[in-house]
């Protein structure tokens, strides 16, 4: 069976390939880095300002994921960045 390429302009489309047989995660790499697993993820409470939520999910709209995604990958960056500014030498500092 030849597998057909489609490029997928939306949600609709894509659902419809997938209840077709046409899109399957055949050949995918798992990457769980990228998505941890539930086990060891840990619920958490903050309170946010409206305008904040938002504004999060405008730029999460944008993006095609949820808020929530969207606001866990950008502490990931902040953290990721914040621990490599923390092994550099302080000498490298000054």
């Amino acid at each position: 069976m030849k597998k057909e390429k489609r490029k997928v302009d939306d949600l609709a489309g894509e659902a419809r390939l997938w209840d077709e047989r046409k899109l399957t995660p055949a050949g995918w790499k798992d990457a769980p880095e990228a998505v941890p697993a539930a086990n060891r993820s840990v619920p958490v409470s903050i309170r946010l300002p409206q305008p904040m939520v938002a504004i999060l999910k405008e730029f999460a709209r944008q993006a095609g994921i949820g808020y929530q995604v969207l606001l866990k990958r950008w502490l990931d960056d902040r953290i990721r960045h914040e621990s490599q500014k923390r092994k550099r030498p302080k000498a490298a500092k000054r």
